[in-house]
Formats: structure tokens, sequence, C-alpha cells
């Protein structure tokens, strides 16, 4: 499995005791993996010349460095085979995906990128060699909506993007779309999350609270992991125990 596994659960050394959060610990160290991914690519040469194609094109409405560096420390830390993304546009945060694959050898991986406006080159910023590798860059142009109703999308997937329309509710109907397709210990990721309500009432649902202590039940709870960084929102999704 290319994904990254994450069912193990972390062991104290020795004879101490195991920490009452230990189910969340795992994840605490992918923090530091994400800011080392993130500052590697946001220190690079590909990085300066990624900047220098979209101010080239023209910046308004295209992810910006800090954002694109999060979403590449994202997507290595994850190591995903099967990611969707809504509003590819002219392919900036695709690019920071497909050099993710690119870094992490992922030779398999496909990255399904739909673009509904007929105005823009869906794609435009990707580098050919990125482009070019394995296939991996899926572009689709249409609706979300249409895509799904045609089931033209996997059913099971490892990530999902959301940058198409930040409307309130059109966010909240991605995440409730996506959520269900993600595998255990995949990753929902949105982008312009500080433009309404719709990523911080979502991530809220997932949580379930003991009715005593008021705490966090970490096992009705349906996520692992959540977090922001910059103008990227994510949640790693916790499936369901089969029964």
């Amino acid at each position: 499995m290319t994904m990254r596994e994450f069912r193990s659960r972390w062991k104290a050394p020795g004879n101490e005791p195991e920490p009452v959060q230990s189910a969340a610990t795992p994840f605490y160290a992918m923090w530091d993996a994400v800011a080392r991914f993130a500052q590697e690519i946001r220190a690079s040469d590909f990085m300066a010349e990624m900047i220098r194609r979209r101010d080239a094109y023209g910046s308004e409405g295209v992810m910006g460095a800090l954002d694109c560096a999060t979403l590449y420390g994202l997507t290595r830390w994850l190591r995903p085979v099967v990611v969707v993304e809504s509003g590819g546009f002219i392919g900036m945060s695709s690019t920071f995906i497909l050099k993710a694959f690119a870094d992490e050898k992922l030779a398999t991986a496909k990255l399904y990128s739909i673009e509904w406006s007929e105005e823009c080159e869906q794609g435009g910023l990707i580098p050919d060699e990125l482009r070019t590798l394995s296939g991996g860059f899926v572009p689709m142009r249409g609706k979300v909506e249409d895509f799904l109703k045609g089931n033209q999308l996997p059913q099971k997937i490892d990530m999902f993007l959301h940058d198409s329309s930040h409307s309130y509710r059109h966010m909240l109907w991605e995440f409730r779309q996506f959520w269900p397709r993600l595998r255990d210990g995949g990753l929902l990721v949105s982008h312009d999350v500080q433009m309404n309500a719709a990523f911080p009432e979502f991530v809220a649902k997932t949580y379930a609270h003991d009715k005593k202590t008021g705490r966090r039940d970490p096992l009705r709870t349906s996520h692992y992991e959540w977090g922001r960084w910059g103008y990227i929102g994510f949640a790693i999704k916790k499936a369901e125990a089969a029964s």
C-alpha cells in the first residue's frame, strides 16, 4: 500500500505507561514532517520558477507560495495514489501535487483535476515534465456535480482538494460529497478556508464527545487530526471500525 499506514499505535518505551491520548500521538510527528517538506520546496528553485510563471500569467485567483508549499508538504507526507481536486484552474495547485508525486516516486499516482471554466487554459502552468509523468495528470473539464452524477470519479480516493467555488453552501456540499469517498487516513484539504465558516463547521461535525467529561471521544470521532496552515485547512479521516 503506497498511502501511509495509520493503524499502528505508539508504544511508550520500557515499562512507562501509555499516554491517555496515545491514539493521536502518531500524528504529532506529521506536523514536523509537513513543515520540513514545505520549507524544502519553499526555498527551492522550483518554487521560484513557479511563482515567476504564476505572476506572468496573473496571480489573481491562483494559490500563493505558502499555500502551495503546505499542499506539497501534505501530499508528500500522505503519499496518496488517487487524488481529486476541484477548481484546478491553470494548474498551480496541480503542479505542487504532481511535484510531490515525483519527489516521492509515486509512479502510479493519479490526479483527477476538475475545472468547469472554458475560458482558462486548464493546467497551463504545469511543467511539461510533470504533466507527462506516467500519465498522472488527468484533466476533467466540467462541473463536479455532473461528474459525480455520471459516476466518472473514483469511488475510493486518498485525498481531495477543494479549490472551486468558495461559497459556504458549495464548500460544505463538496466536503460532504467527498468525505465518504476518502479511505481511512485519507486527507480532505480545502483552500481559502477563511472565506466562510464551512470548513470549521464541517470539522466540528466529525467530533464526538464523552457525555461525562465533555472531552473528545476518540473511538467515535471520525477524524484523526485536523489543522490550518495559511489559507489551507485539512482533516485526516478516521473510518468507522468494522463491526
